[in-house]
């Protein structure tokens, strides 16, 4: 069988996804290569995985970016802190993470990555039949800066825009100005190793170039473009494999709905954002909640537990999201599509990170409510809950989500477009 490497930026929303698609193809008799931070070693050599880390220099612990990057946090959620992190932790690191790829790829049959893995671009950039196949996993909402695109990924469903509009008149000056600031970042560690420039936004490249992009949802909860590349293939979302933290979950009241929040992964430094708000929300509905640190020490919310409430630090997704009425979520893909599996109505604070992309999906399919917020109030969560609870509309088209993914296997299509490409390559 063949030699597969998969690489994927060392955070949750991105590994987890790259672990499914490790173990699947380690089922088929694969050979199989990691290449991640370190902190997920244990978990990619447990399932039978070889694992090469990143560079220390760029081996970053996604719970503490703080420390790596203190200036990130003196920026608001939106374009600019995206910006900021598209410099910094996703453009400059490709200096150093790009040898260790290089010499990966010499030794493999086939290299699939996740969309943000911007390391791959030098290998993108260079004929395709001088490299090794390449398939790229979209693990964010599809992005391409066709005219209807904001900030690399369209925010509005286009078939609501005017058809002459033209995309400069929908990015602003300061838009423009940081979308130019990325590309120069780019460009300028590209020249480091001896790559092509950019002539073209680094996600089309990805999008474009990769010999297939097969990303994790289904035409119903993505906007309908006119301008995609055949190589693109809509799979549906896979199964989010998370052990629960063995913690015995209980209520008086087993028949009451059951709202699960979340901070995400990452922007769950401050539960005040949205974890605190909500337990404080829905104290007096007559609902359970279940709360999950995503790894933070529940320990630090101290009395704002209220007697309807239990926290964890980690949960089973495909376990509770079957019992869970209301998915409350800052909106992180991953998390999104977990819910849309499971047919689950949503309610998402979340405007920061590439998340208004996602929320943007979540309004035009009809799955949930937007607080358009990263730090909803009290009475925003209490009425976007209630407002749900009272609705069966937002369930049943939660609903027809679900039959659609259901109705496709994510890692059988990988399958066949590995089998593809290294029949190709044979």
């Amino acid at each position: 069988m063949a030699h597969i490497v998969l690489a994927a930026i060392a955070t949750p929303g991105h590994i987890l996804p790259i672990w499914s698609i490790a173990g699947h193809l380690i089922g088929q008799g694969h050979d199989v290569t990691i290449f991640s931070g370190s902190l997920f070693r244990q978990q990619s050599q447990a399932m039978g995985a070889n694992f090469v880390a990143f560079d220390s220099r760029v081996d970053f612990d996604y719970r503490n970016l703080g420390k790596y990057f203190p200036e990130r946090e003196q920026n608001p959620p939106g374009s600019v802190q995206t910006a900021f992190s598209l410099k910094q932790y996703f453009a400059a690191p490709i200096s150093v993470l790009y040898p260790q790829l290089q010499q990966l790829a010499e030794n493999a049959d086939l290299l699939i990555v996740d969309n943000a893995f911007y390391a791959v671009l030098p290998l993108l950039l260079q004929p395709a039949d001088s490299r090794i196949p390449i398939i790229t996993i979209g693990v964010t909402p599809l992005l391409l800066s066709s005219r209807d695109a904001i900030f690399w990924g369209a925010r509005m469903p286009p078939e609501l825009l005017p058809a002459d509009l033209k995309r400069e008149q929908l990015v602003d000056a300061e838009t423009r100005e940081l979308i130019v600031q990325v590309r120069d970042a780019f460009n300028s560690v590209l020249a480091e190793v001896g790559a092509p420039l950019l002539t073209e936004d680094h996600n089309d490249v990805i999008l474009k170039k990769s010999d297939r992009f097969l990303q994790l949802a289904t035409q119903s909860f993505e906007f309908y473009r006119d301008d995609l590349p055949e190589t693109l293939d809509f799979i549906g979302a896979l199964k989010v494999d998370v052990q629960d933290d063995e913690k015995k979950l209980e209520w008086p009241d087993e028949s009451l709905p059951l709202i699960l929040v979340t901070q995400g992964t990452l922007a769950n430094v401050d539960f005040n954002q949205l974890i605190i708000p909500a337990l404080r929300a829905l104290a007096t509905l007559p609902v359970r909640v279940l709360a999950i640190t995503a790894g933070r020490d529940a320990k630090t919310l101290g009395d704002a537990i209220p007697e309807n409430a239990r926290v964890v630090e980690y949960l089973d997704f495909e376990s509770w999201l079957p019992r869970t009425a209301i998915f409350m979520t800052n909106g992180g893909y991953g998390s999104v599509n977990a819910a849309i599996r499971h047919g689950v109505p949503m309610v998402i604070a979340g405007t920061g990170d590439g998340k208004q992309e996602a929320v943007g999906r979540v309004i035009w399919a009809r799955c949930g409510i937007s607080l358009n917020t990263d730090t909803p109030s009290e009475q925003q969560l209490y009425q976007a809950v209630s407002r749900i609870l009272s609705s069966p509309e937002w369930y049943q088209q939660a609903q027809k989500l679900k039959a659609d993914y259901a109705s496709h296997n994510a890692l059988e299509s990988i399958s066949l477009h590995v089998n593809e490409l290294l029949a190709q390559r044979a």
